[in-house]
């Protein structure tokens, strides 16, 4: 199924709705995936933005959705945590929704279908500029591949040649993922240089990771389980017994080891500490 075709799906009950983000991934949302005859306007809080529109589309400021009274808003921007929050405070009481959340059908995904869901979640350009900016994402490909032929009987011959080609990406890239390695689908490298995975970690849906990263053992070789949503900044390093939360940030530099967080937090310090978004 497409991302187009899922996102249709799971918004097929609404009438109207709203997207708030109009800069990069608001502007792909509304140009690549959403129902555009069901957006009855865009919101950013930018001021520059305002007045301009995106395939139609008016952008608004936030004061805009309580007089409208959508039934739907679906934000797209990093920020989504707290755009709810202002949702919140602007007496907004219909549904919203995060725009990688209507990714995901109720069913589990093959590694190949998890592999169009990374591709979308990392695209944000025409497919030449994507791959000469973005060349990280044939390492997703590799990788997705490996696991989806080692995973498919009928497929299993070409297990050894993906992984060699895997390998050779790894080197490429300098990103050590082995291919036993559980990771959900929404796979980002927002860059590539020096990270590291163990395959004993198991990470969720739309995991974000920068340049410099860990994500590995302590010494008695325990990995970590990170939730979805969860992003991990440049430098920051997640070892062993940790149990990541879904919607977390892991600060620059960060070291976590052996550590345990709920939800909806940020991780930051050595040795991190939790700070609770208030």
């Amino acid at each position: 199924m497409s991302i187009r075709k899922q996102i249709s799906e799971c918004l097929q009950q609404y009438r109207t709705i709203v997207v708030w983000g109009a800069s990069g991934l608001g502007s792909t949302a509304v140009r690549l995936w959403l129902p555009v005859e069901k957006i009855a306007f865009l919101v950013d809080s930018n001021p520059n933005r305002l007045g301009n529109s995106i395939e139609g589309k008016q952008i608004k400021s936030p004061d805009a959705v309580p007089k409208e009274s959508p039934e739907c808003v679906v934000i797209c921007s990093g920020a989504h945590l707290e755009i709810r929050k202002q949702l919140k405070a602007l007496g907004f009481r219909g549904d919203v929704l995060f725009i990688y959340e209507t990714f995901l059908p109720n069913r589990k995904l093959s590694e190949f279908e998890m592999l169009l869901v990374d591709i979308a979640a990392t695209r944000n350009d025409n497919w030449f500029r994507f791959l000469l900016m973005k060349p990280q994402i044939l390492l997703n490909m590799t990788f997705r591949l490996t696991r989806w032929f080692m995973d498919t009987q009928w497929l299993r011959p070409l297990y050894y040649p993906m992984f060699f080609l895997h390998a050779i990406m790894c080197v490429v890239f300098g990103i050590q993922l082995p291919p036993k390695t559980s990771i959900g689908p929404g796979l980002v490298f927002a860059h590539f240089g020096t990270i590291v995975f163990t395959a004993r970690a198991k990470i969720g849906s739309f995991f974000t990771i920068y340049h410099g990263c860990t994500v590995g053992t302590n010494d008695s070789g325990d990995g970590p389980i990170i939730g979805d949503f969860v992003s991990q900044y440049a430098g920051s390093h997640v070892l062993g017994q940790c149990r990541i939360g879904n919607h977390t940030r892991i600060g620059a530099n960060a070291v976590v080891l052996d550590l345990s967080s709920g939800g909806e937090c940020a991780l930051v310090g050595s040795p991190a500490r939790i700070i609770k978004n208030d």
